[in-house]
């Protein structure tokens, strides 16, 4: 497929568009791969978002990729393997860099890609390009377009495309945790964790009624979801860390936490940790996952992700959630109260709230707990 710049020009002002639009995660990434048809010659693509604090994956659209023993492989093997040529690591720095041709991080030698071995390589793919979805320095996805083996590698053009498309991709799915709403009510009244207890070929042979409800709101689940055949993304990307970390290699694997947060179809926040059951004899140990709505200091810390606080401006947040006053905030960073004020008036203006108390409403309870709050004091999400 060969595009003309007037085509390309269209393809990025319809995909930046879609990114200011207030789509729902999920909306946001089928759109998006629709969009770079137009544009791109492909065979298979994978457009991916992530939790910002973990680098897991959480939601994806996936095609050419295979069916379901190629994807436990990539994310049992493959997608927190940091010694792969590609650097295809959610956590690690070489997957920031905007954006990159497989061929130029193997030398042109595909084969040097432990993904190409494995994965795309006996699927007849050859050529990949990809690109990091980054807004404030943090990572909110990812996207790895790849071409058929014996068809021609990305031209300059189109990752020159890629590169202009990715800063609005990582706004977008930014974007995409702050503007849908929670329901008012949980399904059945149930905030109670749910379990799944999966055996070694990732099949659930156990799970609570609880944990049920919340995959069906992470996903639609088919008639073979007990098999594996339909779980969510985030499933099987926290069963990849929790074997990773059952099998460190580096010192990162030894303290890597299988655990990601997880916005679900009705707009609330679910976390998903990995554990494993204790093993009796005769009777080894199984994969545990533990699915719960995410506690309010996570939220905050998600959002103010999202809004883009520096570090610093983090920290201050996290003081005020505590109750300290402007001195003890001082006191505590070693820093003047006149910065703490600078810093105050700054993380105001991101947030868009004037006050502590309404900081607090909107990073803890608007659009995640509305049912805690009076109809009266309820505010239109951003």
């Amino acid at each position: 497929m060969v595009t003309s710049v007037a085509t390309e020009d269209r393809v990025l002002g319809e995909i930046e568009r879609l990114c200011n639009a207030g789509l729902d995660e999920r909306t946001l990434l089928g759109e998006v791969v629709e969009r770079f048809r137009n544009a791109i010659s492909f065979e298979a693509i994978c457009f991916s978002a992530t939790d910002p604090a973990s680098g897991l994956i959480t939601n994806s659209v996936v095609e050419g990729l295979g069916g379901l023993k190629e994807a436990r492989l990539f994310f049992e093997h493959i997608y927190l393997h940091i010694d792969d040529e590609y650097g295809y690591d959610g956590t690690s720095q070489k997957w920031h860099e905007p954006v990159r041709l497989l061929s130029e991080a193997t030398g042109g030698q595909l084969e040097r890609s432990l993904r190409f071995r494995e994965q795309t390589g006996p699927l007849g793919l050859g050529f990949e390009m990809g690109g990091a979805c980054m807004a404030s320095r943090e990572l909110w996805g990812g996207i790895v377009l790849i071409r058929e083996r014996g068809d021609p590698d990305f031209r300059a053009r189109e990752l020159g495309l890629l590169r202009r498309v990715v800063p609005h991709l990582g706004a977008g799915l930014r974007a995409a945790a702050l503007l849908s709403q929670a329901p008012l009510a949980e399904p059945n009244g149930d905030d109670g964790p749910g379990v799944l207890v999966l055996d070694h070929r990732w099949r659930v042979i156990e799970h609570t009624p609880a944990a049920r409800r919340y995959l069906e709101d992470l996903g639609d689940l088919g008639p073979d979801w007990q098999e594996g055949g339909s779980l969510p993304v985030a499933v099987w990307m926290v069963m990849g860390a929790l074997q990773r970390s059952l099998r460190p290699q580096t010192d990162r694997d030894r303290t890597r936490v299988p655990c990601l947060s997880v916005k679900a179809r009705s707009g609330r926040w679910l976390t998903l940790q990995g554990a494993l059951t204790e093993a009796k004899p005769g009777n080894p140990s199984q994969n545990m996952i533990i699915i719960e709505p995410t506690g309010p200091r996570q939220i905050a810390w998600l959002k103010a992700s999202a809004y883009g606080l520096s570090p610093r401006e983090r920290e201050v947040v996290d003081l005020v959630l505590r109750g300290a006053s402007r001195k003890q905030i001082a006191t505590t960073l070693y820093i003047s109260e006149y910065t703490v004020q600078d810093h105050l008036s700054n993380i105001f203006d991101k947030v868009g709230v004037r006050g502590r108390e309404a900081l607090i409403k909107r990073l803890f309870l608007d659009n995640l707990y509305p049912r805690m709050i009076p109809p009266e004091f309820r505010q239109t999400p951003i």
